[in-house]
């Protein structure tokens, strides 16, 4: 549940989640003759998890760039649109130990001691990191 639960922070859609989480363990899957049993594979999990997710980024936004831009539906307010793409694109401006420093918290719970443990770094890190992202986020609103 918890490699749901991040790709969902991560992708901030249910079937991108579902995805991203089910071909992160697929790949455990694959990669079980190389994987160190001694520790919880929980870690190797979120950072494959993390490369999925930002390898599905990639491939959406090539394929968005080549598209010409979409008209606003009737009845939905543009203003609502552009708040909420220009959210999106902030969050996805920022790096993922950002992105996750800002969201995992807010929408998991987690404290800056199982992000870090989840990313491999430390506690300082992940407040370093949450710290920039909110700071790039206010420089945007402003």
């Amino acid at each position: 549940m918890p490699v749901y639960r991040f790709a969902l922070a991560l992708t901030n859609d249910l079937a991108d989640a579902d995805d991203v989480a089910q071909e992160a363990f697929i790949r455990l899957w694959r990669s079980r003759a190389t994987i160190d049993w001694s520790a919880p594979p929980i870690g190797w999990l979120l950072v494959t998890a993390r490369r999925v997710a930002f390898d599905r980024f990639r491939r959406i936004a090539r394929e968005l760039r080549l598209r010409p831009a979409p008209a606003v539906p009737p009845g939905l307010d543009a203003s609502t649109i552009e708040r909420f793409v220009d959210l999106r694109g902030q969050l996805a401006a920022l790096t993922s130990v950002e992105r996750a420093a800002v969201l995992l918290p807010a929408a998991e719970g987690w404290s800056t001691d199982e992000i870090g443990s989840a990313l491999g770094i430390s506690a300082g890190a992940v407040r370093a990191a949450a710290s920039r992202a909110r700071a790039k986020l206010e420089v945007d609103r402003a």
